[in-house]
């Protein structure tokens, strides 16, 4: 950057559990610490006694933050970042850094409301249970980790050589070095203690519908908490809205169709919290003024590697479909570009083979690929998994040619396997159409906007305005290009 004055681009890849996250944290590390090569001597590492500029500190107290929220205990990596992350570490024309921006990608709504055996929800709610005081659990009415269904579900609540009371002070230290009050950190802790409480209310099943007492302790607590009523959180929890000619049509939920609505919430709020905290981040770090001060920029990418497991859902999915992309722009850049220009200039080197995954990314994103027709049959009302999966079968098991990156297995009916660059993956479609939908019900939505809690309405109103600048997929689309 300094050689050529050109903003540079950092991709850090790797499959699930290689060291990335920390590799990224190294980079940043350096970029807050090492002197400038052309006036030696102008900044040390702070572990030499000299003191890093506020700017620096912050961008460093993003990393504990970012990973007590968007991190968990998988089964290949106690610490795997469940979201994409692109920083932007800004520097001026001394190259002395400014600021920074963050873009995150692809947050795993769904391992706030389950986590396979084994593996564990993000690492604030073990820190926030083993670290808040007596007096924050009182009011919060907290409960050991093993009480919480959205807990406890992988039955490994500890990680070796991790202390979570004292990772959670390191986490309340780095928000207030971004400038997060103590009132606002209490705010975060009760929207989270609402999510715990809200997974433990118990809905009921009957014979067409479901139930969901308005006196149930843990829904009583998560409304409280939340600022919002009890009666008609229960109420369009297990009842539906339909319009139809200007009429309004209501009906019952099933007890499973009930559970998908109440999940839904508490994936919305959590995201929501997180898209906030990131915009929080970024107003601290690229404050009004910052910008005009930028010369060049330095970007980190650090994005969930491949995965492949046992059982892999629609997650894995969209992961390993951003690492198709990214590899992509690998063999175009790092292979084809670079050999060519070898060509041209007649250097002696033994040609690298390398194989093209464009037919795996038509595959996907085709006018008439898996992302199309899983959209279609999400728009339908009784779209179904099972009948997803026929519909790929149809189209990509007759009349294609050898290689084709697509196989059907030979044993289930709810499956399909991907031919990836890495290795030939199959995928389980069960919650392909809901995760895809993942819609949060209009009466809920307008229950939380009118919350009596002003921090919980500001957390949606800020997440819903981002999300209305820009879609998930054209980002990291946008991303892989500019690497």
């Amino acid at each position: 950057m300094v050689r050529d004055r050109k903003n540079q681009t950092i991709v850090v890849s790797g499959e699930s559990g290689a060291g990335k996250t920390v590799s990224a944290k190294y980079i940043m590390r350096y970029f807050a610490t090492v002197e400038d090569p052309n006036r030696p001597g102008k900044r040390k590492k702070g572990a030499t006694g000299e003191v890093m500029s506020k700017t620096e500190e912050q961008i460093l107290a993003t990393n504990p933050i970012m990973e007590a929220f968007g991190n968990a205990k998988t089964t290949r990596n106690d610490n795997s970042s469940r979201f994409g992350k692109y920083i932007e570490i800004m520097f001026d024309k001394e190259i002395d850094i400014v600021g920074a921006k963050i873009r995150t990608y692809l947050l795993e709504r769904s391992r706030l409301v389950y986590q396979p055996a084994t593996e564990r929800n993000y690492h604030i709610f073990y820190q926030l249970i083993a670290g808040a005081s007596d007096e924050e659990k009182r009011e919060l009415g907290l409960l050991p980790v093993e009480q919480y269904d959205y807990l406890n579900q992988g039955g490994d609540p500890i990680i070796p050589h991790v202390n979570d009371a004292a990772e959670f002070k390191l986490t309340r230290e780095a928000l207030g070095t971004i400038g997060v009050s103590e009132v606002t950190m209490a705010r975060i802790w009760r929207v989270l203690a609402a999510l715990l409480h809200l997974g433990n209310t118990k809905i009921e099943a009957s014979r067409n519908s479901s139930l969901l007492l308005t006196t149930d302790p843990a829904l009583v607590k998560a409304c409280e908490l939340l600022g919002v009523n009890a009666e008609e959180f229960a109420k369009w929890t297990t009842k539906k809205q339909l319009v139809m000619r200007n009429e309004k049509t209501i009906s019952p939920l099933s007890q499973k169709q009930a559970l998908v609505v109440r999940d839904s919430i508490s994936k919305f709020i959590y995201s929501s919290l997180f898209d906030w905290l990131v915009e929080v981040i970024n107003n601290g770090l690229a404050a009004e003024g910052v910008r005009e001060k930028v010369k060049s920029f330095i970007g980190v990418l650090d994005i969930y590697g491949f995965e492949h497991f046992k059982r892999n859902s629609f997650e894995q999915f969209c992961i390993n479909y951003a690492n198709e992309k990214l590899q992509q722009e690998f063999n175009q850049h790092v292979f084809k570009l670079e050999q060519e220009e070898y060509a041209k200039e007649q250097i002696n080197w033994a040609y690298i083979e390398f194989s093209d995954n464009r037919p795996c990314i038509e595959l996907i994103e085709a006018k008439l690929g898996i992302l199309s027709l899983l959209d279609e049959e999400s728009r339908l009302p009784a779209g179904a998994d099972e009948t997803f999966v026929e519909k790929l079968h149809q189209n990509f098991t007759t009349g294609k040619p050898k290689g084709f990156p697509y196989q059907k297995p030979r044993f289930g009916k709810t499956s399909f396997t991907v031919c990836h660059y890495a290795v030939d993956v199959t995928y389980d479609s069960e919650g392909f159409i809901e995760k895809n939908r993942d819609t949060v019900p209009d009466e809920h939505l307008e229950l939380l906007k009118a919350s009596t809690n002003p921090f919980l309405t500001e957390v949606i109103q800020a997440a819903t305005s981002l999300r209305d600048k820009v879609s998930c997929c054209s980002s990291i689309l946008e991303t892989g290009l500019m690497v």
